[in-house]
Parts: C-alpha cells; structure tokens; sequence
C-alpha cells in the first residue's frame, strides 16, 4: 500500500485547499506580529511552516490574479501574506481537495 500524504488527505476532507509556506526562522517576530500560528519544520530548524486555508473562491482569487510566467513562492507568498514575509519565503507546497499537490520552490 503507498505512504499516505497527511496533507493531501486533509486537504481532500475538508474540501479546502491547503497552503504551506515555509519561511526563514529569522522572521518570527513579523509573523508573531500579524499573529499568524507557526512551527518549526521538521527536517530543517531553519524554517518555520505556516499553513493556511483556502476555499475555493480564495484560492482562485490569490493564483487567478498571478501570471504563471512569473509566479513562483515568493510571489505567492506576497499575496497570501505580505511583502517582507513573501522575500522570506523559501517554498510554497499548495495540498487541493481534489488530491493534488502543487510545489513551489
């Protein structure tokens, strides 16, 4: 039986689509300041992860506005949070109730 990605079955449940970012441990305060919950990334203490939810009218309004030729997890990151966490952001990894999973890095 294949490993089962635990985002993606999340994801899928809820019907939400799934951001997380991961952004550089040096911007804690900034996130602590816009109150946004985040942890450590398991496989590098250089990062911390933010996960956020989106509906379906969310996430088309953050990537419909985006030109693909020039959306990348910084891009993304801006968008979904602001300009000086967006410089931060190292990956971008997007779980959809429809069981894809979309990386950006």
């Amino acid at each position: 039986m294949p490993h089962k990605d635990e985002h993606r079955e999340l994801a899928r449940q809820s019907g939400t689509y799934d951001v997380y970012l991961e952004i550089d441990c040096d911007c804690e305060e900034l996130l602590d300041a816009i109150g946004l919950e985040y942890a450590e990334v398991a496989d590098d203490d250089t990062k911390n992860e933010v996960h956020i939810s989106l509906t379906r009218a969310e996430f088309t309004d953050v990537f419909d506005q985006s030109v693909l030729s020039l959306t990348n997890e910084q891009t993304i990151a801006t968008a979904l949070l602001n300009h000086e966490l967006g410089e931060y952001t190292t990956k971008v990894t997007v779980y959809t109730p429809y069981a894809d999973k979309i990386t950006f890095e």
